[in-house]
């Protein structure tokens, strides 16, 4: 990508004087916060209905960064991942962040076959990952540890990568963690799919993030997709003309947003943006690293912002 243009990306990112580099988060990268989790709360629940302490899904994601090597990843690799039974994409996906690599998904959920960007397609979801994992070294070390600023997501959004980095993902987890008001010990109930930017943060990151469990029975919250579950907390809203107040108060997903672009009408910490003629014009430290497409990068980043068509 060219200078001038990574310039403007750098200039959508920034959040009035509050630049990217001045970073919001206490976490190098997103598999940090696995490990993070492990020094104090290594005995905390992670996923009540297993159910699986925080100790228990670091061994099988270094057991999972085993397995991905054994099969020819390296760090910095691009690896598509489809949806697996629970808790396997949760541990796939932190296994591909631990050895370094780059986490592909797609909105169908099938493969983005792309002859422009190599992709690996290795992880197949008719495997016996019990099986595998557990035949695997759980004793992982990493030789490449990304940073914040390096790309961490590449998702397949009608056709068009998204890139996402480390920062991205985790500074709109802290927006809706200060939303959301979540605290320790709190348990969270949602059931997404891999194929958004809203099962990343909400359902990958968040507990992790916030010290929360993971539920799909009785909980403390509940997220859920419209017409999924009863009685929700919240409203995941992926296609939407304009954040409106609603009851419950609805997350408003935007992929280019690395996530929650607002609930109800309030953005995310750190995210700015404007409606105006079925365009949104958006700023902020959550603001994606571009499209796979440059030109479609240089027809959306003008005037010191991302321009995005909203299309309900």
């Amino acid at each position: 990508m060219k200078s001038h243009l990574q310039d403007r990306i750098y200039k959508a990112q920034c959040f009035g004087n509050v630049e990217p580099i001045e970073f919001m988060v206490p976490y190098p990268n997103i598999f940090s916060l696995v490990e993070g989790q492990n020094v104090k709360f290594k005995n905390s629940i992670l996923y009540k209905d297993i159910p699986l302490l925080n100790e228990e899904f670091l061994g099988l994601t270094n057991r999972a960064a085993s397995w991905l090597t054994s099969q020819g990843v390296k760090p910095e690799s691009k690896i598509f991942l489809p949806e697996l039974p629970f808790p396997y994409s949760e541990i796939m996906a932190f296994g591909i962040w631990n050895l370094g690599g780059i986490l592909v998904l797609s909105d169908d959920g099938k493969y983005p076959n792309n002859h422009n960007i190599d992709i690996l397609n290795i992880i197949s979801p008719h495997l016996d990952f019990q099986f595998e994992l557990k035949k695997s070294n759980p004793n992982f070390v990493p030789l490449f540890k990304p940073n914040l600023l390096d790309e961490a997501l590449m998702l397949w959004n009608k056709g068009v990568g998204i890139r996402l980095s480390h920062y991205n993902l985790l500074v709109n987890a802290n927006g809706v963690q200060k939303g959301l008001n979540l605290k320790r010990g709190s348990s969270i109930k949602v059931e997404l799919s891999p194929t958004s930017t809203a099962w990343i943060v909400i359902q990958l990151i968040l507990p992790f993030y916030t010290g929360t469990k993971l539920t799909t029975k009785d909980s403390d919250i509940t997220v859920s997709l419209q017409k999924q579950f009863n009685n929700a907390d919240y409203i995941i809203q992926h296609k939407w003309d304009k954040p409106n107040k609603t009851e419950p108060p609805t997350l408003y997903i935007l992929n280019e947003n690395s996530g929650v672009i607002s609930i109800n009408e309030k953005p995310t910490h750190l995210t700015k943006f404007k409606l105006k003629n079925k365009k949104i014009k958006l700023n902020g430290h959550s603001v994606m690293m571009g499209y796979t497409n440059e030109k479609l990068n240089y027809n959306s980043f003008i005037e010191n912002s991302l321009f995005i068509d909203i299309i309900s």
